[in-house]
């Protein structure tokens, strides 16, 4: 539906940001609009049924890619790991394929997940032992506490952000910390690709945030920000591949197509490959330095209550 005002602080300021962003696996257009309160920006219309937006292979790579994120979502883990003196409680929305999960599982954490599907949520079930519930928040047993609360590349995706960051403020126990990743809209590299930057991803990703905008919605719901970190090794690189390859060369992420099995292997697949072994250096050399000066395309906040206690 058209959006008339914002959705997070209900402002009538807003204004179109991005016109004619079209949808890699759709090819349906979309504009990317701005509230001039908040600063939040967020993809219209958002659509009432995703379902044709979310083919059975999104985010499902070939098993190099796996082999890559899982030994990054380690280290991520690993960073979480030093926020506590000890094992507790986790719960992951949108924990995907649940590597997150089990690694902190495998530090003695007790863990649960939520999911968009009964068949994502059966097979990591089934994978690692820990329960998932399919659907949103609200499927948490009521009166759960959590010592951590992970959205790793979820927010930006739901249809009420706001709403989510208040039920989580809800779950956090007391000393409780949420830890959210999105991509940064006040990037680099968003404003280097505008349209065509790999990370606005509509209309799968309904929100796009940047440090003043999430730290906003945070405020809104009783939550403050601890530490924002913009380095990610995983995302940032491959995005400034497959956004120049999208601006300069109307690729239409068909890399990541193909590395999700959306396209087979072609000429243009093959090219596309070769560019990007000759990108990733500058790539890498790019992501470095917008992480240096904080403007990063992905963007890591751990944030706590307001009113917790301190540690």
């Amino acid at each position: 539906m058209n959006q008339k005002i914002c959705p997070v602080c209900g402002s009538a300021r807003i204004r179109e940001n991005l016109n004619d962003v079209r949808d890699y696996i759709t090819g349906t257009l979309f504009t990317v609009m701005h509230c001039g309160d908040c600063e939040l920006d967020f993809t219209s219309p958002q659509p009432e049924n995703m379902e044709a937006y979310y083919p059975p292979k999104y985010r499902r790579y070939n098993k190099w890619v796996v082999m890559i994120l899982t030994s990054m979502y380690r280290f991520q883990v690993g960073k979480w790991r030093k926020l506590y003196k000890e094992s507790g409680t986790a719960l992951e929305m949108g924990c995907g394929d649940g590597l997150m999960l089990k690694t902190l599982q495998q530090y003695g954490w007790k863990v649960v997940g939520t999911e968009r599907t009964q068949e994502m949520a059966d097979e990591v079930a089934k994978n690692y032992g820990f329960p998932v519930y399919v659907g949103g928040l609200e499927k948490i047993p009521s009166g759960k506490k959590f010592d951590l609360i992970i959205l790793f590349q979820v927010l930006e995706h739901l249809g009420d952000p706001l709403g989510v960051l208040r039920q989580c403020a809800d779950f956090l126990g007391e000393k409780g910390m949420l830890v959210i990743a999105v991509p940064n809209f006040g990037s680099w590299q968003a404003r280097f690709s505008l349209a065509r930057w790999f990370h606005l991803d509509v209309p799968r990703h309904l929100f796009h945030f940047s440090p003043t905008s999430l730290d906003n919605a945070l405020t809104l719901a009783g939550l403050q920000i601890n530490s924002i970190s913009f380095i990610s090794f995983e995302h940032d690189p491959y995005g400034w591949v497959q956004s120049s390859l999208n601006k300069y060369l109307g690729n239409k992420n068909r890399l990541t197509r193909y590395l999700m099995h959306l396209e087979r292997l072609t000429l243009a697949s093959i090219a596309d490959l070769m560019l990007s072994l000759l990108l990733i250096g500058p790539a890498v050399a790019l992501s470095v330095v917008s992480w240096i000066f904080g403007r990063g395309a992905i963007m890591q906040v751990v944030s706590s209550r307001k009113d917790r206690h301190n540690v």
